[in-house]
């Protein structure tokens, strides 16, 4: 038997705390209930559905693919930011990293800057 994926098993926990079943989350999102059965065993989603997701169980789309809250983490209030940033082709790991690059201070953005200048240039050395 195949082992599960942590979004799997991340997914079905938050459905069973939340005592629900998977057509009512389904329904809830706009969603097939097979389609969504499918993200419990262990097909990825679309990026607009992790937004979905994220909004209907409280929590961080950070949370539902690594398992770790971060603040400032994209939620469903942001999808019509995360909308348009979909369609310019980027991930949702991406669109996660403008989201919180635009927190920073000024001095805090020009410090993580150089350090991916700095990544980048030494990525090519390599």
């Amino acid at each position: 038997m195949q082992k599960k994926s942590g979004l799997a098993v991340r997914l079905k926990a938050l459905r069973r705390e939340k005592g629900v079943t998977s057509q009512v989350v389904a329904d809830a999102i706009g969603i097939k209930s097979a389609t969504y059965r499918r993200y419990e065993i262990d097909t990825k989603p679309r990026d607009e559905v992790y937004v979905a997701l994220a909004d209907y169980f409280g929590v961080s789309v950070d949370y539902l693919m690594s398992g770790k809250d971060h603040t400032g983490a994209l939620t469903a209030a942001d999808s019509e930011e995360y909308k348009t940033a979909s369609s310019a082709g980027l991930t949702a790991d991406e669109a996660l990293l403008l989201r919180k690059l635009r927190t920073l201070s000024s001095s805090d953005f020009e410090e993580v800057m150089k350090f991916i200048d700095w990544k980048c240039i030494n990525g090519q050395q390599n």
